[in-house]
């Protein structure tokens, strides 16, 4: 039997911690699925819970979407590489329990690491961005407040911790490596991979919705049927629903702010970030949404 590893340790030059195994990941990254399985790519604190509801809720309709709570997660939209504390099952494993179609997956990893069918057979695969100053917010409270993790939480206030996340001292490791190569794969394979900004679906989410929508191939949505996927996969309805019942899930919502790492870091912190984004991304575009 695989021992489950609560330590952490480094594959491939990627950190992980937690419950994680190197054969839970490699055997992820050589997972084989359908042609209709649909990807989410997405580093952590990055708007991924929030985006697993608006999928399904497009996918398998709003009345599943209003129907599910966190326990039906993890068989809705299974996380491939996780596993799991208590019964040593793998995320992956799950898949052979899903009844729905299309099947939704969500892992975190690196291009180098993820399931390499999304590029070997153009699996539909959505890449979600957030500014990094923003995620490092999120990660590190993801560290003191998660059972899991908070064992691994070795920084003593947040600009300690902000170090590790500027040295990819993290779960998944380099914020700036693992978005550089994403970006460059949505780039080159346009067809199957589409590239959205967690700030987009803040600030513009019907016009968000409408490109998730053309990409998946599903029909656009009434006025009607867009205001209320919103309210349902708002933050408020969200953190109400997993805080709520024994799920005790409440660390996997924060308040959803964009910019709110402006109140938080200090002008140094700033500065190595900024530093950071334009030695990885140059003189390209899209650092607007870094910066």
């Amino acid at each position: 039997m695989t021992q489950l590893l609560q330590n952490s340790f480094t594959l491939e030059g990627v950190l992980f911690q937690g419950s994680f195994s190197r054969e839970s990941i490699l055997k992820t990254r050589n997972f084989h699925g359908n042609p209709t399985d649909i990807y989410l790519s997405t580093y952590p604190r990055t708007g991924t819970t929030w985006t697993q509801n608006i999928l399904i809720g497009l996918v398998f309709g709003l009345d599943k979407l209003r129907n599910s709570g966190p326990s039906d997660l993890g068989l809705l939209f299974p996380y491939l590489e996780f596993q799991a504390p208590s019964s040593r099952t793998f995320g992956y494993e799950r898949v052979k329990l899903m009844t729905e179609s299309p099947r939704l997956f969500k892992h975190h990893l690196p291009t180098h690491l993820a399931p390499q069918e999304i590029f070997s057979q153009k699996r539909k695969n959505i890449v979600v961005l957030r500014n990094p100053k923003d995620t490092a917010v999120s990660l590190d409270k993801f560290y003191r407040n998660n059972p899991i993790y908070q064992k691994f939480c070795t920084s003593d206030n947040l600009d300690q911790f902000l170090d590790h996340f500027l040295e990819g001292d993290v779960i998944y490791g380099s914020w700036w490596r693992w978005t550089r190569d994403w970006v460059d794969v949505c780039r080159e394979y346009p067809e199957n991979n589409l590239l959205i900004h967690y700030e987009d679906l803040r600030h513009q989410f019907n016009e968000t919705i409408d490109r998730i929508n053309s990409f998946l191939g599903l029909p656009r949505l009434n006025a009607t049927s867009m205001n209320d996927l919103q309210l349902l996969t708002s933050v408020e309805t969200m953190t109400e629903k997993y805080e709520e019942g024994s799920a005790k899930t409440g660390f996997m919502i924060n308040k959803g702010q964009v910019g709110g790492w402006k109140d938080l870091f200090s002008k140094e912190s700033e500065a190595k970030f900024d530093e950071a984004t334009r030695k990885s991304f140059g003189d390209d575009f899209i650092i607007e949404k870094f910066i």
